[in-house]
């Protein structure tokens, strides 16, 4: 029950007593059941494979670009590494054990993720800081592999100048050069940005980032300018932004209770990756690039990804060309327009079976409410391992739409989802090219395009308590289920994520 006292501290919050109440709602509701999906696939036309003479046209337009579109590349990066590292809290916490063995231990379930950092230790891009650390402050006399293994961890996760753990993702090394520097993600991603944007003219990013992290990406972005030319150094614009602390969620307990923090005040955690389209929105541009910030990879193994990152944009840019001009055609012809040409061109792109339902409208005024919205170009990359979430078709009101959907948003228990997650073939890198101006280049708002009912909750663990939280409808699921989207399928060899430390050794 929220209370009197509870609706002057969230109005004193700024926040709105109906949003949360609503909020509460849905959290003990559970994720929506979504209807009507089926998998996006090559043979059903929800995923395009481009030819190699497709790719170059693409590759082409991309390039003629005369400078009077603005880019950016927006890059979520406030994820915190702490996930990163679970094998070796696991490890060290299973330490704690009097009957602890190590060659047991590597070989059991809750082992086995540790077991290939054990024997591959020295290829963490980070392995010679640690060791010097270890071997520096002398916290062991290092007589074994297992004794020094156990210091490494150590100092891995507790040692108070590195602080592994505590950084974001972003700021963790990933790679190391030719002289055996510590790269990491956010310098990555900045040099594939200079590389992708091959022009003389201003080269745009923003990382949505944590405040409590602000100055170290400020630390990390004056040693990467430091390293630079001046001409890069005028043309990098590098933006931060953080997700608003209005778009935080309450969560429940067991009882179905709102939890409170020790004031007694209801308590509030982010709202997910969803919360993000505000700061999407807030973008002063044209077109944006969008990428995570642990898919990154660097030197020549980086070259197909910014490759397709390009012909996504190609793509993107020649699909706006035409479809602005259907627009203005509609605009300036109204109940005169031909409509044959522009139903093509919607089952030529993002529906093969498309019919005009003309109820309460007049057709022009269909056509331009189908087109008139922002458009994605999205790569997907073929799926060889568990399915879940991915690229599917839904079942719409105006046909049916390409969307990408969340494995929390899919219940296994459910035949229809069971159907689709079997027949699926692709995946969702992210990976993406956005136009979010119209045919007059003025700036949507995402906000008419996100899906409200796409929220989703899940079972998380606070300390010893079980709790439902609750996110936003995601920033590339529910938070895009209204845009015009056009899957194109990628090279497996674009894809290389970071989840967990064992990935740097692969």
């Amino acid at each position: 029950m929220i209370k009197s006292e509870d609706q002057q501290k969230l109005q004193a919050q700024g926040r709105s007593v109906e949003l949360v109440q609503r909020q509460w709602d849905y959290l003990k509701r559970g994720t929506p059941l979504l209807s009507g999906i089926f998998p996006a696939t090559l043979n059903n036309k929800g995923i395009t494979k481009l030819s190699l003479k497709e790719e170059e046209k693409a590759l082409a337009f991309f390039n003629k670009q005369d400078g009077s579109l603005k880019w950016i590349k927006f890059i979520p990066a406030s994820g915190a590494a702490s996930r990163m590292f679970k094998p070796f809290f696991d490890y060290f916490n299973a330490k704690k054990d009097t009957n602890f063995v190590l060659d047991f231990y590597l070989n059991s379930d809750k082992g086995k993720a540790l077991k290939p950092l054990f024997h591959n230790l020295k290829k963490l891009p980070f392995y010679s800081t640690v060791q010097a650390k270890v071997l520096k402050e002398e916290l062991s006399e290092v007589s074994s592999p297992e004794v020094f293994f156990e210091s490494f961890v150590k100092v891995l996760l507790f040692d108070d100048s590195l602080q592994y753990p505590k950084r974001p993702k972003a700021l963790i090394p990933f790679f190391n050069d030719k002289a055996g520097q510590e790269l990491t993600p956010f310098y990555a991603q900045l040099i594939e940005a200079i590389e992708l944007i091959d022009r003389n003219g201003p080269i745009h990013l923003q990382f949505t980032i944590s405040k409590e992290h602000r100055n170290l990406f400020k630390v990390a972005e004056e040693e990467f300018r430091a390293a630079q030319n001046s001409k890069v150094n005028e043309f990098l614009k590098i933006e931060y932004s953080f997700q608003n602390r209005l778009t935080d969620t309450p969560y429940i307990d067991n009882n179905n209770a709102l939890y409170r923090n020790k004031d007694g005040a209801i308590d509030f955690r982010k709202g997910g990756h969803g919360a993000l389209l505000e700061n999407l929105n807030l973008l002063k541009t044209d077109c944006v690039w969008i990428k995570n910030i642990d898919n990154t990879l660097i030197g020549e193994k980086n070259k197909s990804s910014k490759r397709w990152q390009r012909i996504l944009a190609g793509k993107l840019l020649s699909l706006q060309e035409r479809l602005f001009k259907h627009l203005h055609y509609l605009v300036t012809q109204k109940e005169k327009s031909e409509i044959e040409p522009i139903e093509r061109f919607i089952r030529e792109h993002f529906d093969s079976e498309y019919s005009i339902k003309a109820d309460s409208k007049l057709e022009y005024q269909v056509l331009y409410d189908y087109l008139n919205r922002p458009i994605r170009v999205c790569g997907m990359i073929p799926n060889k391992g568990a399915k879940g979430g991915g690229p599917f078709w839904k079942k719409e009101s105006r046909g049916k739409s390409l969307q990408i959907i969340e494995g929390v948003e899919l219940n296994h228990s459910i035949k229809e989802h069971l159907t689709a997650i079997e027949g699926s073939t692709h995946f969702n890198p992210v990976m993406m090219a956005c136009g979010i101006t119209d045919f007059n280049g003025e700036k949507f708002n995402l906000y008419d395009f996100r899906d409200e009912h796409r929220f989703m909750v899940s079972d998380k663990t606070l300390e010893s308590l079980n709790i439902k939280i609750l996110e936003w409808p995601g920033l590339w699921n529910g938070g895009m289920a209204q845009w015009n989207s056009l899957f194109i399928e990628l090279p497996s060899d674009t894809f290389h994520p970071i989840k967990s430390v064992a990935d740097l050794i692969l």
